[in-house]
């Protein structure tokens, strides 16, 4: 059966700014790098996590891989969906799948992936790796495919508003 997307993943929508764009007028894959991590925000803020609670209590995630494929052009003033489902959860590493949609032209444009790793910070330099410190086990309810994430045709997962019917 499939996932009603809502219910297991997070996203944010955003309009593309000139400052996120480069000399030819479409997005620079930095601004790519900081919608995963808002989207990451929000994904552990709605699931009652977030991350200055993360912080707060010690448990410590670093970005060890990032990757970001571009299907689509994106430009300026183009109305984003950017969703993030948790893909993978150990006992050291947890994985995100991503995918930015364009709302303006109703096409994929983004697909990506962040491997995350729980570092214990007490002073060493650099930190050393370490185990994720929260309960997995309402996280593991959450768990997605990365296929079937990535490969969701647009009306499974945006926002109700957008569904058709």
């Amino acid at each position: 059966m499939p996932h009603r997307w809502d219910d297991v993943t997070a996203h944010f929508e955003h309009r593309v700014t000139f400052s996120e764009t480069d000399g030819l007028g479409f997005v620079h894959h930095s601004g790519v790098v900081r919608w995963f991590e808002q989207s990451r925000e929000v994904y552990f803020r709605k699931y009652g996590v977030p991350a200055n609670e993360l912080f707060r209590k010690g448990w410590y995630l670093a970005v060890r891989q990032l990757n970001v494929r571009f299907d689509s052009f994106l430009g300026y003033e183009d109305l984003l969906s950017t969703r993030v489902a948790l893909t993978k959860l150990g006992r050291v590493a947890l994985d995100f799948h991503y995918r930015v949609d364009n709302l303006t032209t109703g096409k994929l444009a983004v697909r990506g992936h962040t491997n995350l790793v729980a570092v214990d910070d007490r002073g060493d330099d650099p930190p050393t790796l370490g185990r994720i410190q929260f309960d997995r086990r309402p996280w593991e309810a959450l768990l997605v495919p990365a296929d079937e994430f990535l490969g969701a045709p647009q009306g499974a997962w945006v926002p109700p508003r957008w569904e058709t019917p």
